[in-house]
């Protein structure tokens, strides 16, 4: 396929991935059908049909994307070279703006009356950022204030419970301030303690011999 037309069909993919989305925050999920989608995208159905199979195809493409944006943003808001307290704080900050800067996508990107295939999605978008966390303390783990290396597991539930607190928060109508100040206090507990419990497992190394 020659470029031209590779870059107009990866076009036409994103303007329709953006009418779902926009559609989504004007009628609710349910509400949306494929018409709202290929009108907010100015495309066919036709168009549409060549692309995804259902409307559900393309929400979960769009779930995998919404979880992609979120972990550029925590990436790019996170200073690998700060102190392990303040990546935390920039980190769960990013996190937090991105969930309560668009609260109705946030909501229905997460919603669990869906099919099997979108849970399946959500499921992998967390993991996906769990993974990040991952890495982010194997980085952090040395330094003025080092983080200590956490499981897939422990920052699976690091994750999720700071994504269900933000997502209460948000169904309840309340701002998110308290939800990111109680996410931080969290962390920090979980990733700097336990930083320092593992450097106070370490073996000392041992003194100059004794010259009895």
């Amino acid at each position: 396929m020659p470029a031209n037309r590779t870059a107009k069909v990866e076009q036409q993919h994103l303007r329709l991935l953006d009418g779902l989305a926009t559609a989504i925050r004007e009628k609710g999920l349910a509400r949306t059908q494929v018409s709202d989608i290929v009108g907010h995208a100015h495309a066919s159905r036709r168009t549409f049909y060549k692309h995804f199979p259902d409307k559900d195809s393309c929400l979960v493409e769009l779930v995998h994307r919404s979880a992609a944006t979120i972990i550029e943003a925590v990436a790019a808001a996170t200073d690998l070279h700060a102190p392990g307290t303040i990546q935390i704080e920039q980190a769960v900050d990013a996190y937090i703006s991105i969930l309560s800067g668009d609260p109705a996508l946030t909501l229905a990107l997460a919603s669990p009356s869906v099919g099997e295939r979108i849970v399946r999605a959500q499921r992998h978008a967390l993991e996906r950022f769990a993974e990040y966390l991952v890495v982010l303390t194997a980085s952090a783990s040395e330094g003025r204030t080092p983080l200590a290396p956490v499981s897939v597991e422990c920052a699976y539930m690091l994750a999720s419970g700071l994504r269900a607190a933000a997502l209460r928060a948000i169904e309840r109508g309340d701002g998110l301030d308290r939800v990111g100040e109680e996410g931080k206090a969290v962390f920090k507990r979980v990733l700097i303690s336990g930083a320092a419990q593992n450097q106070r497992r370490r073996p000392h190394p041992a003194g100059p011999p004794s010259r009895d």
